[in-house]
């Protein structure tokens, strides 16, 4: 299929970002009222999204009986809502009117950084990522690791609502621009979270399931000569709470798939204290080992 003409393209991204540009403009209490209704809807119209969600839930949460799982989906679609209202506000927001927010451990940011020593802050699809991305830009230059939509005119337009934050983007199959970016002492936001099936992928234990996990991070760092630290966001009303940890002690350790297991259980304790908070619509298990049905 050929790529659309420039021309074709602005215009669609500008069509595509009006309404986006309406919610930015609401006052953030407005912007979050508006995505709980989102997403309420969104729940009961996804009804497929909504299997997948139970599914991991009962992965996750064995012991809590069904009312209280669906109680979790329900939370969970309003922060959805929520954080995709907020999300807009970064991109075509007024940047003077800053929602409330605070950075645990950014000094381990900080220290990385005076060592000139490049950085990969391990992240994870949360209700609240876009933001996430937006408030550590304010203290460090950012490259930020994402997968083109397939749509090119929603990819122009996620792109132009990144890009003004962000000291570059990259694809995540580009590998070589990753390590060029923490050589020179650039900081990496990557999510690598989600379900992956690839040369660099084995099964690591994830909330009670082995799932198929992309276990580059160690790799990267050696060949970039950074460091991992696990990044967490989390958002309490109006205000937002952003922790980035202390990098796990001798990670890389060459054992790629044993390093990952350490930061996917960093991951893994954080869902359980949030867990309205993580993206449960993703089937995360889609690939299992030998001898497990599937989940979906």
């Amino acid at each position: 299929m050929n790529a659309p003409a420039p021309s074709r393209l602005r215009a669609a991204r500008f069509g595509l970002s009006l309404l986006p540009r309406l919610i930015a403009a609401l006052p953030q209490r407005g912007r979050l009222a508006l995505g709980r209704f989102t997403g309420w809807l969104m729940a009961r119209l996804l009804r497929k999204r909504r299997d997948v969600m139970r599914a991991n839930v009962a992965v996750a949460f064995p012991e809590w009986n069904q009312a209280a799982r669906e109680a979790l989906i329900e939370n969970h679609f309003k922060r959805l809502g929520e954080g995709i209202c907020e999300g807009f506000w970064g991109w075509f927001g007024n940047l003077e009117r800053v929602p409330e927010y605070r950075i645990i451990g950014l000094k381990h940011l900080e220290a990385a950084e005076a060592r000139g020593q490049g950085v990969i802050l391990n992240a994870a699809h949360v209700a609240d990522m876009e933001l996430g991305v937006y408030f550590v830009s304010r203290h460090a230059a950012i490259h930020a690791v994402y997968r083109p939509n397939n749509n090119p005119a929603i990819d122009s337009l996620i792109n132009q609502g990144r890009e003004k934050h962000l000291a570059g983007l990259i694809p995540r199959d580009d590998t070589r621009s990753m390590v060029r970016a923490l050589r020179g002492g650039g900081v990496l936001w990557t999510a690598p979270d989600q379900n992956y099936h690839g040369k660099t992928s084995a099964f690591i234990p994830f909330l009670g399931l082995p799932a198929a996990t992309n276990t580059a991070m160690p790799t990267l760092a050696r060949m970039g000569r950074a460091t991992i630290l696990p990044y967490h966001v989390r958002r309490f009303g109006t205000r937002y709470e952003l922790e980035i940890e202390p990098p796990l002690d001798g990670i890389p350790s060459g054992d790629d798939a044993a390093d990952t297991r350490r930061l996917v259980e960093r991951l893994e304790a954080e869902i359980r204290r949030h867990p309205e908070m993580y993206l449960w619509g993703h089937r995360r298990f889609k690939t299992l080992p030998e001898g497990y049905p599937p989940l979906y």
